[in-house]
């Protein structure tokens, strides 16, 4: 479904990512793990066009969209959430998510406002999402668990093939990480998912590739078991508690 290929991001002297190359396929959950400063969130940001790369390729269902800006890929099918929340606090739950459907249907405002279709889909996405009962709800009354299954709902919005969740369980304690696991797990029947996330027992738990990133560079790609039994992963992140 998406295709890296040695992509490099520079800034100044710096490589924030060093020709690293994956693949994401629809059915399988892809997480990226590494240290803080690894280029992780830099990755996402080269995948949907927030950040132009300095070279390489991105390829998405054999389109070279490597030039693409963030708003072309949105539109053809690359959805992602953010390291922060970003919700609209001020506007309901529904109304969240409908803004997301509209983007990727490119109507006006006016009309897609009475459009049926798009909050049909908008309504969908809350439900897949556990959200909703929470539809009427104004966004800055959530919880952040809540918070952070609205941006994902906004992602499904704008009905995406490919799924990039920088650290969606992030500020979560327990209680509000496991509907987002399970929804996780339920995400990657249908959609192709790369998935940052520094909670190791949540990613080894959902992931069926992991990646691991460190100073820029792929370290290792592998099965959950292969990552977690790596003495050069281990040695180099995860330590011996994993």
């Amino acid at each position: 479904m998406m295709r890296a290929e040695s992509l490099i991001k520079r800034y100044g002297g710096l490589l924030a990512v060093d020709q690293v190359s994956l693949s994401l396929d629809r059915g399988t959950l892809h997480a990226v793990i590494g240290p803080n400063g690894a280029g992780k969130s830099t990755l996402i940001n080269l995948l949907s066009g927030e950040t132009s790369l300095s070279s390489g390729w991105v390829h998405f269902k054999d389109h070279d969209i490597s030039a693409w800006p963030a708003w072309r890929r949105g539109q053809a099918g690359i959805g992602r959430t953010f390291q922060r929340t970003n919700v609209m606090r001020d506007m309901t739950v529904l109304e969240n998510a409908r803004l997301a459907a509209q983007a990727r249907a490119q109507f006006g405002l006016l009309q897609t406002a009475a459009n049926a279709k798009v909050v049909q889909t908008a309504l969908a996405a809350l439900h897949r999402a556990g959200l909703a009962e929470a539809a009427g709800a104004i966004a800055s009354t959530l919880s952040h668990g809540q918070a952070r299954l609205l941006e994902i709902a906004m992602a499904l919005a704008g009905l995406p093939d490919v799924l990039l969740l920088d650290e969606p369980l992030a500020g979560l304690g327990p209680e509000e990480t496991a509907p987002v696991a399970n929804l996780l797990r339920d995400l990657a029947r249908d959609h192709a998912v790369l998935l940052v996330e520094h909670d190791m027992d949540v990613v080894f738990a959902v992931a069926d590739v992991i990646t691991v990133m460190v100073d820029g560079r792929v370290l290792a790609t592998g099965a959950p078991n292969e990552i977690r039994t790596s003495a050069i992963v281990r040695d180099a992140y995860l330590g011996h508690s994993v």
